[in-house]
């Protein structure tokens, strides 16, 4: 069950979740560099720039830490 609908959550908040929704299970450090790159406005991702708490709860998906990062975004990949 997802913590926002897409409705409610819009373009920003579904394009980062579908990104980042395999970083638990298939850790990859390019996902973080570009993710830091969008922040700092040097590439674009196809969505809206993630926030510094997004790109920390990618980190925690990366590090296996499903719950800590799920805190952090609105994502709800534990819940999957």
């Amino acid at each position: 069950m997802a913590k926002l609908d897409e409705e409610r959550i819009g373009k920003v908040h579904t394009g980062f979740c579908s990104y980042v929704q395999d970083l638990p299970s298939n850790p990859n450090s390019e996902k973080l560099k570009d993710l830091v790159l969008a922040y700092c406005g040097i590439i674009d991702l196809g969505f809206e720039i993630p926030t510094k708490d997004y790109i920390r709860g990618a980190v925690e998906y990366y590090k296996g830490n499903v719950r800590k990062g799920d805190e952090l975004t609105p994502c709800a990949l534990g819940d999957s």
